[in-house]
């Protein structure tokens, strides 16, 4: 798994944009949060290192949006019964995007 310095962060689509998008939805945790989340994932789908990001995000991140997946989604992946609903609303919104539960196997 990559260390925070050997990811090229500067590559990554939301370079520039402020931290604070990809938290607030973790701190929402409800239907307010999904116009959040959908506006992160738009940003993390078309990102070139966001496997990198979340591989980076499964290994040392306990908190917000990494690679399109919430710490919750995120937990989701590793378990899915434990956090069934998490997992099915990101599968769901990340095949919109190309992105298969075996692309972000490859990120754990």
């Amino acid at each position: 798994m990559p260390q925070f310095s050997e990811i090229d962060w500067e590559r990554a689509e939301c370079w520039g944009i402020g931290t604070d998008l990809f938290y607030r939805v973790e701190e929402e945790r409800n239907a307010l949060a999904y116009p959040f989340i959908d506006a992160v994932r738009s940003i993390c789908a078309r990102c070139p290192i966001w496997k990198e990001c979340l591989s980076y995000g499964f290994e040392n991140e306990d908190y917000g949006v990494w690679g399109g997946l919430t710490s919750m989604e995120r937990r989701g992946v590793r378990d899915p019964k434990k956090y069934p609903a998490q997992f099915r609303r990101a599968m769901y919104d990340l095949e919109q995007y190309g992105i298969t539960l075996a692309d972000i196997k490859e990120c754990l």
